[in-house]
């Protein structure tokens, strides 16, 4: 079946859009008061959910948490203390029952996969996210009481917190390495042009 001009240009107004989307992501730490409808928290979910993972192992799971009491422990001790104004705290959890290899690094690997999906579609729908990871350095007496807080079972551990709400900043771009010094010709060391 042969490809119509129309569906051509939609699919064109598809890739530029992810493009944008992309190009528009920024790591946000001021947000304003306000609620996030279950329509877009659905999506954004639901965006996650379709993420790659070995074997289809699907090793995520996500916590949303609004209550500010709670929002303010997942905010200790942390120099990253803003997230406690951000109307959610995502807190995503990797499943070791659920992985092909629970073993190995999967079960991290696999939900930060998920979360940029969830960060993406944030983007596309408006809403601010900022990656926190540094609550790996935290007291483990930290990592126990938010154990307890949210009911994480044994076979799960934290990957990663994920900010989220409406954004009140709109930072500028962050500067890149130029894509020669990332991405090689054949070999590692030989850059890759484009014409």
């Amino acid at each position: 079946m042969e490809t119509t001009s129309i569906q051509k240009e939609t699919e064109l107004e598809r890739s530029n859009d992810l493009f944008q989307v992309i190009q528009n992501r920024r790591s946000i730490r001021k947000y304003k008061p306000g609620d996030i409808p279950d329509v877009d928290l659905k999506r954004i979910l639901e965006a996650a959910r379709l993420a790659p993972s070995a074997e289809n192992g699907q090793p995520w799971r996500f916590i949303l948490v609004k209550e500010q009491s709670t929002k303010e422990l997942l905010a200790q001790p942390s120099t990253q203390s803003f997230i406690s104004n951000a109307n959610i705290i995502v807190v995503v959890l990797g499943d070791t029952s659920t992985s092909c290899c629970p073993s190995a690094t999967w079960t991290t690997r696999d939900p930060m996969i998920a979360t940029e999906h969830l960060v993406l579609a944030a983007t596309a729908l408006g809403y601010g996210s900022c990656w926190i990871a540094n609550y790996q350095s935290r007291p483990k007496k930290w990592v126990d009481e938010v154990k307890q807080v949210l009911k994480i079972p044994e076979s799960m551990h934290i990957v990663v917190l994920v900010a989220l709400g409406i954004p009140d900043e709109y930072p500028k771009p962050r500067s890149r390495k130029k894509l020669q010094e990332l991405s090689f010709d054949e070999i590692f060391g030989n850059p890759m042009y484009f014409h």
